[in-house]
């Protein structure tokens, strides 16, 4: 399962701050019917990642030390798209940002509204409900005083009566992206990364495709999958096609120098390295 991170923005937005370029594959957001799962939520966000995800933390400056804690419910389902996966759904969220306050162990709303209360912490609150249109929950969003224990279980039970409505009103929901592993580095399976070093290897070395993998000697046809993507990626379609001197210097730069050893592969008999 990928890192999901939390999101509060648009599919373009997300490929536009982790650097991708615009014409990225999107993902096809889902119908309201197929958002099958449903979790509560609970994150400890950074307050200036936060702030980057497109959460509305707002102007906080000073040495002061600042917390987000994000907590919610949602209605989701994944969508994987050229190898991320977007969670799509609707979401009732509140994100608490909180002014140093100091806690052994993780920062929950209950602790905060105890450090709010008695130790005179400051914490400031908004809720925001993503990925739903109805017009009638004006009546039923909670009333803010400040967040002490008291006013933390009024809260939470406004927020138990919005999240009945928006959850289960079907014909209201409008899935919008809520987390995202676009922001995750998912190191490549072990066979994925050996193909990869080894086509490159072939490939500065000046082989074909089709001599590569006859010399290839691993039984194993993800590794051979990997040689045969990194070929076509980067030579073509052709198995017979010998690399341009070009595309030789290119996969020397991308080896760093990196020298395979012969017996790896059963008699590669690989050249030097310029």
């Amino acid at each position: 399962m990928p890192k999901m991170t939390p999101v509060n923005m648009s599919v373009e937005g997300v490929h536009a701050v982790a650097g991708l370029p615009p014409g990225h594959q999107m993902p096809t957001t889902p119908a309201a019917d197929e958002l099958g799962d449903w979790t509560q939520e609970n994150y400890n966000v950074d307050v200036s990642v936060a702030a980057n995800l497109g959460f509305p933390i707002g102007n906080l400056t000073g040495s002061v030390q600042h917390d987000a804690l994000m907590f919610g419910v949602s209605r989701w389902t994944d969508v994987v798209s050229d190898k991320h996966t977007y969670r799509f759904g609707v979401a009732l969220r509140a994100l608490v940002v909180v002014l140093d306050i100091k806690v052994s162990g993780g920062l929950t709303l209950p602790v905060v509204a105890a450090k709010v209360e008695i130790e005179g912490a400051r914490a400031s609150a908004q809720l925001m409900v993503r990925g739903y249109v109805g017009s009638d929950l004006g009546g039923l969003l909670p009333t803010w005083q400040s967040f002490g224990v008291d006013s933390y279980a009024q809260y939470m039970a406004a927020v138990s009566s919005l999240q009945k409505v928006i959850l289960s009103d079907a014909a209201n929901i409008q899935p919008e992206l809520l987390a995202t592993s676009v922001f995750s580095r998912n190191a490549p399976d072990p066979e994925e990364a050996v193909g990869s070093v080894y086509g490159l290897y072939a490939i500065a070395d000046g082989a074909t495709l089709a001599h590569a993998l006859d010399k290839l000697k691993v039984d194993d046809p993800d590794i051979a999958q990997a040689v045969k993507t990194l070929y076509q990626s980067t030579i073509g379609e052709d198995d017979r096609r010998v690399p341009s001197p070009q595309q030789r210097q290119n996969a020397r730069n991308q080896l760093h120098g990196f020298q395979i050893r012969r017996t790896w592969f059963g008699g590669w008999t690989g050249g030097t390295q310029s």
